[in-house]
């Protein structure tokens, strides 16, 4: 069998760096985009031997049979994690190296932290691939500089916390949006909920509380820096979820939001929510919003907060183009949000056949963007019924992050409550 290994990055190994900065399937995944000149390359290579020096891990040279085929990287991060990466050369490419390599990463990384977790580019699924092999779990996904990016996580010890995995508002694991289920957590406290957000790190779980009565049940919503009021895609994922163990049918869930009641079948579940609301957002939120969002100006239509569970600022774009570009201040729209007390941003952009498309901004919640938001889209629909009438239609969410979610939107109820609908799978 051929032998490989992962060797501390020495001098004598700035050669192979220096060729593979050439390449340019290598700078179009490494390093932010940052062009890989030869005084780049130098100073990566001098913060290579520094790391070495400060921490006692970093960069590694892959070698097999005594040969140089690629780099590996393990790098400190906040909260006891530490992130990990590789390329390996072309010629190598196809043989199983790379799952080799992540593996290898994974464990020394989880040898000394708490947390291990990986990136790539949103076009490159083939690191999506590998990094599932390696055990790691899709957990949000990074829009910056106009790069979308996936970002995968393993925590040692994860699965002994009794959380579930599931993606709601899609039928494939490698869409929709994840989210945490914890189907008792009666013995749980509100630190210990929070806690055990952060450690999952979706953008949110559902902790459940049984009650005496049949099929009804205490539902409580965290993301991983605190607790929201109500959260769509938690409630199918929790939904399917109970489902699948106690049967097909009716659910009421008692949520901070107000009571929600829900019909499951066959994988899919239908939420109705509270009584929904919106109204003109005023315009000094609507000109910081913009401001941080980068736009000067957007499409016809008015901008409203509206409430379907949790307040969302609704915001129509120009065209799809401009709902694809966007890139916004994650600091400055946090802190606006914090300040109008909104979960979200909607921003949508509407087809002429009952198709909507969308996305979701979510810095509050420390997530860059949902990929698929029941609760906005509850709000949304009472939106559009409020400026046009009743009527259903289906949003097409997180096609930019490459985890694409569809969410059927029925606002026809005279007692100003909407039906959402999608299905959920289990995450391997």
């Amino acid at each position: 069998m051929v032998r490989m290994e992962l060797v501390p990055w020495q001098n004598e190994h700035f050669g192979y760096m220096l060729r593979w900065a050439s390449d340019p399937r290598m700078t179009a995944h490494v390093g932010n985009g940052m062009p890989w000149t030869p005084d780049y390359v130098g100073e990566r290579h001098a913060q290579a031997l520094k790391h070495w020096e400060e921490h006692g891990f970093g960069l590694h040279a892959v070698v097999e049979d005594g040969v140089v085929i690629g780099l590996a990287q393990m790098l400190d991060g906040d909260l006891g994690q530490i992130e990990i990466g590789y390329w390996i050369d072309p010629a190598h490419w196809g043989r199983g190296v790379a799952t080799r390599v992540a593996a290898e990463l994974r464990d020394k990384a989880l040898a000394i932290a708490d947390r291990v977790v990986a990136g790539h580019q949103a076009d490159n699924v083939a690191s999506g691939r590998v990094l599932e092999k390696a055990g790691l779990t899709y957990f949000t996904s990074r829009c910056s500089g106009g790069r979308v990016e996936h970002h995968y996580a393993l925590q040692r010890g994860m699965n002994d916390t009794g959380v579930l995995r599931y993606s709601a508002f899609t039928k494939d694991p490698a869409g929709g949006n994840p989210a945490g289920v914890v189907l008792d957590a009666s013995d749980l406290t509100d630190e210990e909920m929070l806690a055990i957000a952060a450690k999952v790190g979706y953008s949110e779980t559902a902790f459940v509380l049984p009650r005496s009565e049949e099929r009804v049940f205490d539902v409580r919503y965290f993301s991983p820096k605190a607790e929201v009021p109500f959260c769509g895609h938690a409630t199918i994922a929790t939904s399917v979820a109970l489902a699948e163990r106690i049967g097909d049918g009716t659910l009421t869930f008692h949520t901070p939001a107000g009571e929600i009641a829900i019909e499951t079948s066959g994988g899919t579940a239908s939420l109705t929510s509270v009584p929904t609301s919106t109204s003109e957002a005023a315009p000094e939120l609507v000109t910081a919003a913009l401001e941080a969002l980068g736009y000067e100006e957007v499409g016809s239509g008015p901008v409203h907060v509206g409430f379907g569970g949790a307040r969302h600022l609704i915001v129509p774009l120009r065209d799809r183009e401009q709902l694809a570009a966007l890139d916004y201040d994650f600091d400055a729209l946090r802190d606006l949000m914090l300040e109008h007390d909104l979960t979200t941003v909607h921003l949508f952009w509407r087809e002429p056949a009952g198709l909507v498309h969308a996305r979701d901004p979510f810095p509050v919640g420390g997530v860059v963007e949902d990929a698929a938001t029941g609760a906005a889209a509850a709000a949304f629909g009472g939106y559009l019924r409020d400026l046009e009438g009743p009527q259903r239609f289906v949003i097409s969410q997180g096609e930019d992050m490459g985890r694409p979610s569809r969410l059927e939107v029925d606002a026809t109820r005279e007692d100003r409550r909407v039906t959402v609908t999608g299905a959920a799978v289990l995450i391997p």
